[in-house]
């Protein structure tokens, strides 16, 4: 198959050492992660101003927790389903493919009849969840019995956006061709559509309406199908067809992809799993306590979203393909992304525990959302926030296994995390509210990235722990100057409760100040990182499009 290569493809992959002194493989990631930052930002602002847009028309009230719950049950057979497990077994069988030289044949008819079984299972998976709304809902939001209307409501919203996953799914499939083929910034833009698409709706239509629920559900379905759309056509000039073929269903290369998402089901739902968790036990603290949750997590995921996703989605194809060739640069390759995951994720920890209040004030205050809403969710934000750093490492380390093919691991401990969420959930958020529910995730999370550092550790080995372990502790202390700027400096953005320029300015400025703070004495601490970044973004222009 002759593949022409839009400018939505990212460099050459090459790979070297960050901690020996040849950082060109850290710096062909980062180049690939780059080419993705300035439109997962745009990403981000639109799902920001989409969140925004429902919190000021909602407030945080009865619709906007129903809105939150009916979407979310979708949303995570979503990332069971048509993201999570579907890309961590199909494309490094993609790669495969490709790298073995297979013949053009065999590529497309793997798409076609993974295609083909998605459809299926999603069918069935969407008829029987728009039947059993009334047990999901009731399941996952308890606490709404109380008050009178809402759990009808949420039911009905339920069953209205439940083929949003079918829709979804398929744009999944076509971010797994498009990844398996080194182009990540469309994909990466998809999301925009969706966003814009409930934003607009929101604006211009559920603020005026008596019976918000049906526009609500129609923005869903058709950010969905817009999600999909626009990446089908770059699909198909790749040469795949997106035509469903049945007898490719039943091929060995879709058994064995099908066999290898079974177990890696849970493992990369677990993050949805968890909110389902969290929406269960937040239902049960009173009306708005979904969205404190749903609020706090938005955040921490602004700073996940940007770059952490970016550099772990550039680890799978990469690493699948090292491990394919057996260059024998998967293994640095590996080390410098939990490097660079960590140079992002600990600072944005910090600046999240030590400024929640002001920084949820300046995103979501206004409108509906009073002074009362914010304090709750910057509390959330705060227990919330060292997660980050759990979730961050756990999913890089969950990618290396899969690069693997590996997918049983991952799926043990993540039955592990969700029983030690739960745990935790139940002893906490009685006592402590919504707080409780973020400190129980911030707990779960770093045991599970742990969990994995240490196993894949013991079969595969990381090579230079010492490196790692200096990094870390260098970032940390780096971290720890932030926090001091910050904590200083807090009397500043005090006042700040609801999004505008003066609130604005202030957290910017304490933003600046902390973060030059950790840039600075991280370099003085002989820090690599910058150095990598700046050679990634000063070779954009000559590695070429």
């Amino acid at each position: 198959m002759s593949v022409v290569r839009e400018a939505e493809n990212c460099g050459d992959g090459s790979t070297g050492g960050l901690a020996g002194g040849d950082e060109s493989a850290a710096t062909g990631m980062v180049r690939h992660a780059s080419r993705m930052v300035a439109v997962t930002l745009l990403s981000r602002v639109t799902g920001y101003i989409r969140d925004k847009t429902l919190s000021y028309v909602l407030g945080a009230g009865v619709v906007y927790d129903a809105f939150i719950t009916a979407t979310r049950i979708p949303s995570t057979f979503r990332a069971l389903l048509g993201e999570g497990a579907l890309h961590a077994a199909f494309i490094p069988s993609l790669a495969q493919l490709r790298a073995s030289g297979a013949e053009a044949r065999k590529a497309r008819e793997l798409v076609q009849g993974v295609l083909a079984a998605l459809l299926l299972i999603l069918s069935l998976v969407v008829a029987g969840g728009i039947l059993a709304s009334p047990l999901l809902v009731e399941l996952f939001a308890p606490g709404f019995a109380a008050t009178p209307g809402k759990m009808p409501l949420t039911i009905l919203l339920n069953r209205l956006v439940f083929p949003y996953l079918i829709l979804v799914s398929l744009a999944a499939l076509c971010q797994g061709v498009l990844n398996s083929h080194d182009r990540f910034v469309l994909p990466a833009a998809a999301p925009i559509l969706y966003n814009l698409s409930v934003a607009g709706v929101a604006w211009g239509f559920v603020r005026h309406s008596a019976t918000p629920v049906y526009w609500l559900a129609g923005a869903v379905l058709l950010g969905g199908f817009l999600q999909f759309a626009v990446q089908a056509r770059s699909v198909r000039r790749l040469g795949y067809s997106l035509r469903p073929a049945w007898r490719a269903a039943t091929s060995p290369e879709v058994k064995k992809v099908l066999l290898l998402m079974i177990p890696g089901i849970p493992m990369l739902g677990i993050y949805q799993l968890n909110q389902l968790v969290s929406n269960f036990f937040a239902s049960l603290t009173g009306d708005g306590g979904v969205v404190y949750t749903f609020a706090a997590y938005r955040i921490t995921e602004l700073a996940f979203g940007t770059v952490v996703v970016q550099l772990t989605t550039v680890l799978l194809p990469t690493l699948s393909r090292h491990l394919a060739e057996d260059t024998g640069q998967a293994g640095e390759t590996l080390r410098q992304t939990i490097s660079l995951v960590s140079f992002v994720t600990i600072p944005a920890a910090a600046v999240m525990a030590f400024m929640s209040r002001p920084i949820v004030g300046l995103l979501f205050g206004g409108g509906r959302f009073d002074a009362h809403d914010v304090t709750v969710t910057g509390a959330t934000l705060g227990a919330y926030a060292f997660g980050l750093i759990g979730i961050g490492h756990a999913k890089v380390m969950a990618n290396a296994f899969f690069a693997h093919r590996d997918t049983k691991t991952p799926m043990w401990g993540s039955v592990v995390l969700l029983l030690a969420f739960t745990a935790g959930c139940a002893l906490m958020a009685g006592p402590w509210g919504t707080p409780g529910i973020g400190l129980a995730n911030t707990i779960a999370m770093l045991g599970y990235a742990t969990f994995l550092t240490v196993l894949y550790a013991h079969r595969h080995g990381l090579g230079r722990w010492g490196s790692l372990v200096a990094a870390a502790a260098r970032q940390g202390a780096a971290a720890a100057a932030l926090a001091g700027v910050v904590i200083l400096l807090r009397p500043l953005t005090a006042p700040v409760e609801t999004t505008g320029l003066d609130g604005a300015l202030r957290v910017a400025a304490v933003l600046v100040a902390g973060g030059s703070a950790y840039l600075v004495a991280g370099w003085a601490l002989g820090g690599r990182e910058l150095r990598v970044l700046r050679r990634a973004m000063a070779s954009r222009g000559g590695a070429g499009s």
